[in-house]
């Protein structure tokens, strides 16, 4: 006979073993995926205006910029979505001649989170464990929004003259008069279960692979001279008598 101890521990281990097992299952399927998406996820996004200001003296110079951004990322939305990052980079040369590799830093980004179904816990909670101190006017008020919200899928986004949230700092402190830089939109998605899925990622070209013409690539630009710099002038020296015994030498034939 097994005591009440052992019978815990085997039962606890039957169910962890159960649980594990369903996360394996979730996971595969949404990776492989199923039910295969309908569409694909499409960006486009445009410069607007840069400028290039001083920061900190000998340390650091900062791009300030203005872009328009037009997504639908709704196919990657999911049963087993929690919630999508998106987030905008700038990719420039690391030095003025191209050389040197490329860098890459963000310059906006946001977390876009899925609408809740009727089994999500919150709906659960409310359905089954009903708060009574909501007055029912209020609660039918706020269950006319959630489905009115519920109807329209997340994942769209468009912006129109929208400011960075980060600075640009450059570890070489000048970052102006740099040519071939372009800005990328790019998404990570965040399951209730399972690994996380970057679009840049072998999982991401199979789970949301970008529509053709439109995989969020901004055209080249070229970051313009710091702003408040003046222009070199080369003032021109007045010709002067060379004194004798300094002229170079003529050989005429």
């Amino acid at each position: 006979m097994h005591n009440a101890l052992n019978r815990l521990q085997t039962t606890f281990g039957f169910f962890t073993t159960c649980a594990f097992t369903l996360a394996s299952i979730i996971a595969l399927l949404s990776i492989v995926p199923l039910p295969a998406p309908v569409g694909s996820p499409s960006a486009s996004v445009s410069v607007r205006n840069v400028q290039v200001v001083k920061g900190r003296p000998h340390y650091y110079a900062t791009k300030r910029e203005e872009f328009d951004l037009e997504a639908d990322l709704s196919s990657l939305f999911t049963w087993n979505t929690k919630q999508l990052f998106v987030y905008v980079t700038a990719n420039y040369p690391t030095s003025k001649d191209g050389q040197g590799g490329i860098s890459e830093a963000v310059i906006w980004d946001t977390i876009i989170p899925a609408t809740s179904t009727p089994y999500s816990w919150q709906n659960l909670k409310q359905k089954y464990f009903p708060d009574k101190k909501k007055s029912k006017s209020k609660s039918r008020r706020e269950s006319l929004s959630k489905k009115s919200t519920d109807l329209v899928k997340p994942g769209f986004i468009a912006l129109k003259n929208q400011k960075p949230k980060y600075q640009i700092t450059d570890p070489t402190g000048i970052i102006s008069e740099r040519a071939n830089a372009t800005l990328h939109v790019s998404w990570n998605v965040q399951p209730w279960v399972g690994a996380l899925i970057w679009d840049k990622g072998y999982l991401g070209s199979r789970v949301g692979q970008w529509d053709a013409g439109k995989v969020g690539k901004s055209e080249t630009f070229s970051f313009p001279p710091l702003k408040g710099s003046k222009p070199e002038v080369v003032k021109e020296k007045a010709p002067q008598t060379p004194k004798v015994g300094s002229a170079s030498p003529v050989v005429e034939i």
